[in-house]
Parts: C-alpha cells; structure tokens; sequence
C-alpha cells in the first residue's frame, strides 16, 4: 500500500479552480452573481446572502464561480478577513436559478506538487476524500438509518457522501477484480488505481444506488460491499426508497482537456463533477508509484 500523503494546497494560491457555465443575461427574474473566494467555504457565503449555486467550492483554494438570488444584493460586496475574502460582482438579471449540478465544468490551474513526465488521458472517476471522509461516512449511515423525515441541506450531504462511499468502494472490487494496480491511501481512506487503463474494458457508468437505478454491472460488487456495512441489497433500496432517493448513473472515468504543463503550474479542464484532487493522485501513481527502478 502507497501512502499519498503530498500537501497540493500548502496556500489557496496553489489551487485555482473557476467554472465553466453559460447564462443568458438580460430579462429575468433571478440577480446572477460572480462570486470569488479564498479561504470561505461556499455554503456558508450562501446561507449568509441566500443565494444559490451550481457546485460547492474549496475553501483553502481560490475559487471562481456563478450564483443566483431572489433579491438584488448590490452592484459589488466585498469582505475581508486576515488573508482571507470573497466577492460578488453583479452582472445582470438572468430568467434561471441557478440550481445544483448547473455548470459544464471547471478549469484548473494547480501549482506542481511533483515532476510530471508522463501525462493520462482518462483517470478513475472515484469520489475524493474531501466529499467522502470517515466523519461524513458515519454521519450519513447513522442519518439514513434515523426515523427522522425532514431533512436539511446538510444532513442530505452527509448521506450523499455516504452513498459515494458505497459508489467508491464496489467500483474498487471490480477493478481489484479486472486490472492489475496498487492501493493508494490517504486520510485511511483507500483507492485502487490500475497500473494501466483500457477504457474499451470498462463500462461507461457506475450505478450510484436508489430505488430506481438500475444496477446492472454493479449488483455483485455492491451486494459486496453491503455485507460488510451490515445490509442486505434488497433492505438498503427499501430504505432509499423510503427517503424518495431514486439513483444515478455516474461515469465511472473521466477525460482529461486542455492540459498544460508550464513553470511550477499545470492547468487543465475537467467535466462537472470530476476531481482534480484525484487526477493528481492518478498521475501520481503514473510518474512516481509505477516508474520503472532503475538498474
């Protein structure tokens, strides 16, 4: 087992993240925003200025992205805290709220955290582990299992972040099962990466469960997985189902565009919902766990 323990965002200037999104600015009924941050974390810029946005940002980055509000919130805002701050910019009325999911994708610019000889163009689509940490797991298995019925925005990511978890660990069995690789681990959470990637031997989506998803490839390795979180496959949709959560289908990889290598940065594109913290830990695997000795 290969310990990735790398500090990629030792300070927010070494981790630049802006999204990539288009909206019709004009006539509307919503206030469309652009919010720049560092060192705030979105959903608590959110619940301070009720607005809403397309995709949760890091808080030790800089960041860069699009958010709506019902009321106008002035031409500009700025805060400042220490080395810390965030802005919203007004750039005009839009007839869509923004809602979750609502972007194409981010761009990245992200300061070299080794050498970098030899580039990938796919990596495993795994959730990271700032969604899918030991705290947000057991949070959302105790939330799951809870009689509660209402739930906040809050206890719906915990158990979001416990679904991703059961995603990350039955997608790990059958790679363990099809490729030959290495377990990389950070923060006791592990990924197996493949020392070599065909995605002509791999299905294009992997089931993230609910009531209505089909399971397909998925079912073994997720019955798998269920056993040892103390459920049956059967149970578990039943409990979905009681908490109207239907299913998806996430691409199990990811394409890397754009991607340069200059000076101490390199910089690429990647598709919503994809990680840039986990396209490092694949080439990662490639330039230094899987480099040849040499004799």
């Amino acid at each position: 087992m290969i310990r990735y323990d790398l500090n990629i965002k030792e300070k927010p200037e070494h981790f630049i993240v802006s999204e990539k999104a288009e909206f019709k600015i004009g006539e509307g009924n919503f206030y469309l925003y652009h919010l720049v941050k560092k060192g705030f974390n979105t959903l608590d810029i959110a619940k301070k200025y009720n607005f809403s946005y397309a995709g949760l940002k890091d808080k030790n980055a800089i960041t860069f992205q699009f958010v709506t509000s019902d009321e106008f919130l002035g031409d500009f805002i700025k805060h400042k805290e220490n080395e810390n701050f965030y802005f919203l910019e007004f750039l005009g009325k839009t007839n869509k709220k923004i809602k979750i999911g609502m972007l194409k994708g981010n761009y990245f610019s992200i300061k070299k955290p080794f050498k970098i000889n030899k580039l990938l163009n796919y990596f495993i689509n795994y959730y990271d582990t700032q969604r899918v940490k030991p705290f947000n797991i057991k949070k959302g298995k105790q939330i799951l299992l809870s009689n509660k019925k209402r739930l906040s925005k809050k206890e719906n990511f915990f158990i979001d972040a416990y679904l991703s978890y059961l995603w990350n660990e039955s997608l790990k069995l059958f790679l363990k099962e099809n490729f030959h690789g290495r377990i990389l681990s950070e923060n006791n959470t592990e990924f197996f990466i493949p020392s070599s990637l065909n995605i002509n031997k791999l299905p294009k989506f992997w089931t993230l469960l609910g009531y209505k998803a089909k399971l397909e490839e998925s079912e073994n390795y997720y019955k798998k997985v269920l056993e040892k979180e103390g459920f049956h496959l059967t149970e578990f949709l039943e409990l979905l189902k009681n908490r109207r959560i239907k299913g998806d289908y996430r691409r199990l990889y990811e394409k890397v565009e754009n991607f340069s290598d200059r000076g101490n940065y390199i910089s690429f594109y990647l598709n919503k919902g994809a990680y840039a913290t986990m396209l490092l830990k694949f080439l990662y695997a490639k330039n230094v766990v899987f480099k040849p000795k040499q004799s």
